[in-house]
């Protein structure tokens, strides 16, 4: 069915902006947008129109011990508006159901839901029972609200058994023998059957807007909740406000809206999610659902790189993309994205080989590059080595000479896999210079036999070789450190300070989340970029 929004001006002016859509919507935004606020204002503007059942996200979870039992028509007014008054929708809603505060207000619903709950099955019933006996044959019975209740529990927690009696909810442990109230639930039992209840009741071509679908319930089962609740409201329109990137992400049909910021007075400055080819949704999705510029590094989120530049760049937004090349392309996109023009990316890559023309070509486009070979090779910088040297009441300098020498031995003693390594990084980089000379098989061969031209592979193992042999001979901990790749350092110095194998980071991580935190990020703000 096709639903006809009203939405606010999208550039914050004054009118409206009216979409036709066939697909449910999710809204997004940062906190402090107005995202709940947003949510009302739609209910407001088309609640005289068509039925508006609005959740919100400030809801109180009390079973009743028992269910009031009423009259259909006076259950659903009194969970829909608040109250059976004939004042008019708005008012009832605004001032019964919503307390006069319709933003903020401990909406407290529960007894109203589980009374019309069972004021449907008793309609059900009745309405069964005399079809009947008027035809005095076998009618199949349908199911009432409650029983798709119980089917959709029982597939989202088979451990648990829910059934309604008597005005109760009870819940029976998978194999016990005795029952207990539904009160005795946990939040997240108690939501997923509140929100079931409430947009199942949901009248027939209505629009449902949900504040915060995800709250109290595990990650593994929100998908399926509401993959489900959608399944069974296929004629009624969804409306999800929702802080939950992996949430929003995973509505893959929903129309996305994503709300800039909350000017007051009813404006605010929203757009559609922008589509990026180069960027995945839930990316898009994670980038614009903060306030921050952006910063994408290399590593996993909870990783190395992600902890340091957290702590070292507060003031960004830090998203691990894995590897290097995912850390260049997700820069160059958002920064190429108009859409997004309002947020500055930077992209931090390991130096890993790379040469000063690709350094430069990288920088061009906002991407950065350490001045040490990996991430995990700036807590083996002097100042960081001599940090760790005083906390454990060991001499600073010689700790410094200790490391080098190492570093140098270690190094001497995978010279030609290092030097080779190096050269074939360049090479590689050299060769993704090729491009045909013309649009036919001979322009290819000679685009080829001209970039191999330019490639002296003797030339650039001497010159490799030079790079590494200056080094050794200098005794410099920074250039060891910028041409030394590997992951391990940290780990393999640990002996060194008297440490066990891989203490030495366990131990800096430790310091730089506790008592030497100012003084280590301090001293690792010197060897990273400055990004404005």
């Amino acid at each position: 069915m096709r639903f006809k929004i009203i939405l606010p001006n999208k550039a914050g002016q004054q009118g409206v902006e009216t979409k036709q859509t066939d697909n449910n919507m999710v809204i997004v935004g940062a906190n402090g947008a107005g995202k709940t606020r947003f949510g009302v204002w739609i209910e407001q503007k088309l609640q005289e129109q068509i039925t508006v059942h609005r959740i919100s996200a400030q809801k109180a979870l009390n079973i009743p011990d028992y269910a009031t039992i009423k009259p259909l028509e006076q259950a659903e007014k009194e969970l829909l508006y608040g109250d059976t008054s004939e004042t008019g929708i708005s008012w009832t809603k605004t001032n019964r159901r919503w307390g006069g505060n319709p933003t903020t207000f401990l909406l407290n619903d529960f007894d109203k839901l589980l009374t019309l709950l069972f004021a449907k099955t008793s309609e059900r019933d009745s309405v069964h029972t005399k079809q009947t006996r008027e035809t005095q044959t076998y009618i199949p019975v349908p199911d009432a609200p409650i029983d798709i209740i119980i089917k959709i529990w029982t597939e989202l927690m088979p451990h648990r058994i829910i059934s309604f009696l008597d005005g109760k909810v009870l819940i029976k442990k998978q194999g016990a023998k005795n029952d207990y109230h539904g009160k005795e639930m946990s939040d997240g039992e108690r939501v997923i059957l509140y929100l079931i209840g409430q947009c199942l009741c949901a009248p027939d071509n209505s629009i449902i807007i949900i504040d915060e679908p995800e709250v109290h319930i595990h990650r593994s089962i929100v998908p399926k909740l509401w993959n489900k609740i959608e399944e069974l409201c296929s004629n009624k329109l969804l409306i999800y406000i929702t802080h939950d990137l992996e949430f929003a992400a995973s509505r893959t049909d929903a129309l996305k809206l994503w709300i800039k910021s909350y000017n007051g007075n009813d404006s605010w400055e929203w757009d559609e999610v922008p589509e990026e080819e180069q960027l995945p949704e839930n990316l898009l999705l994670e980038i614009i659902g903060n306030r921050k510029n952006v910063i994408f590094c290399e590593g996993d989120k909870g990783s190395l790189d992600t902890s340091v530049y957290e702590l070292v760049y507060p003031n960004f937004h830090i998203i691990p993309r894995g590897n290097g090349e995912k850390v260049v392309e997700a820069t160059k996109a958002l920064r190429n994205n108009q859409n997004l023009h309002h947020l500055n990316a930077f992209g931090i890559t390991d130096s890993d080989y790379k040469e000063e023309e690709e350094k430069a070509a990288l920088l061009a486009n906002g991407i950065h590059t350490l001045s040490v070979a990996e991430i995990e090779s700036l807590f083996c910088i002097e100042p960081i080595l001599r940090i760790i040297a005083e906390h454990l009441e060991l001499n600073p300098d010689e700790i410094v000479e200790q490391v080098i020498d190492f570093l140098i031995n270690s190094l001497k003693a995978e010279y030609d896999v290092q030097v080779s390594s190096k050269a074939e990084k360049l090479i590689e980089y050299k060769l993704g210079a090729y491009s045909k000379k013309s649009n036919d098989e001979k322009g290819l061969a000679d685009g080829l036999t001209e970039t191999l031209s330019r490639i002296d592979v003797s030339q650039v193992y001497n010159d490799c070789k030079i790079i590494f042999d200056r080094a050794i001979a200098n005794k410099n901990l920074q250039q060891l450190l910028l041409i030394y790749n590997r992951k391990s350092l940290p780990d393999r110095i640990s002996g060194l300070f008297g440490l066990g194998k891989g203490q030495y980071g366990k131990l800096l991580i430790r310091l730089l989340k506790g008592s030497r935190q100012q003084e280590i990020t301090d001293a690792l703000k010197v060897y990273l970029p400055q990004l404005g």
